[in-house]
């Protein structure tokens, strides 16, 4: 395939690679958790019998209830955590292929490490704040798939009592790859905008961007659209202010921001 052309597929598969390894950090059996948006991208490129055969023990969802013992009491907040993680307002236990597999004699997991992948928001930073204050398992390796803001990377830091956090970094992956010049933010009723709407816009197209290596000169837009003229401004204007979009010359596809979390500089960010 031509290096110029897009291809959503091929940037998503090599971001699970290193992910079902913790970037080359976590080896061995471990569990993977994931919320109902990070389901559907995993299950766009792999079935659950080929991230289970990558010495993943278990496939769970963090932000089910049925799956984490943790959210039992939590409920009822369920839905609307789904919807943010999602645009979906359909059945998030479906989970677009890969099933949650609920934890199975907690007790005897405890010593494996954890892979997390989530969409960088809000409801899962405080799903993770509530999984490290009851940690059950040895390690986490967290990832997001998109840009974390800094308020919520120094949330996290603070809230790490028993450091068993050992990186967390940035993989660009917050949308859909139908097929490798398709891709989808599966966002319904957009004609209606909302504010979490659109900001899910703009994180699924610069997670677009920054997977594919791009850094357009020109966004063209509807004319006759307000909506699209802003929506084009603000992407425009992102790429502009955040040096992240500043790619070097002659780097490849599959990069990620890395924020390394160790004992005595939890909170220090680097890019790779």
């Amino acid at each position: 395939m031509n290096s110029d052309q897009l291809d959503g597929i091929s940037a998503i598969r090599t971001y699970v690679d290193r992910l079902v390894t913790g970037d080359g950090r976590c080896n061995g059996m471990k569990v993977l958790l994931l919320d109902g948006a990070t389901t559907q991208i995993l299950s766009c490129v792999s079935t659950q019998s080929e991230i289970l055969s990558r010495e993943v023990y278990l496939v769970s969802r963090l932000d089910d209830p049925r799956c984490n013992p943790n959210l039992k009491e939590h409920s009822n907040n369920n839905n609307s955590i789904n919807n943010e993680n999602g645009g979906d307002s359909s059945d998030s236990n479906n989970g677009g292929g890969i099933h949650s597999l609920a934890l199975q004699e907690e007790a005897h997991v405890g010593h494996m490490k954890a892979v997390v992948f989530l969409r960088p928001t809000d409801n899962n930073i405080g799903l993770l704040v509530r999984e490290l204050s009851r940690p059950r398992f040895s390690e986490y390796h967290i990832y997001f798939s998109g840009i974390l803001p800094p308020n919520l990377f120094q949330l996290l830091c603070e809230n790490d009592p028993q450091d068993r956090v050992k990186q967390v970094q940035e993989f660009y992956a917050d949308f859909l790859p139908i097929n490798p010049d398709l891709v989808s933010l599966n966002c319904r009723n957009t004609l209606q905008m909302t504010s979490a709407l659109y900001k899910r816009n703009i994180m699924g197209l610069q997670s677009m961007l920054l997977a594919n290596k791009r850094q357009p000169g020109t966004i063209r837009y509807q004319k006759s659209s307000r909506l699209a003229k802003q929506l084009a401004q603000d992407i425009s204007a992102n790429i502009k202010s955040d040096d992240i979009f500043h790619f070097r010359r002659g780097t490849g596809g599959g990069g990620g921001t890395n924020n390394n979390n160790n004992n005595n500089n939890k909170c220090t960010s680097h890019s790779n």
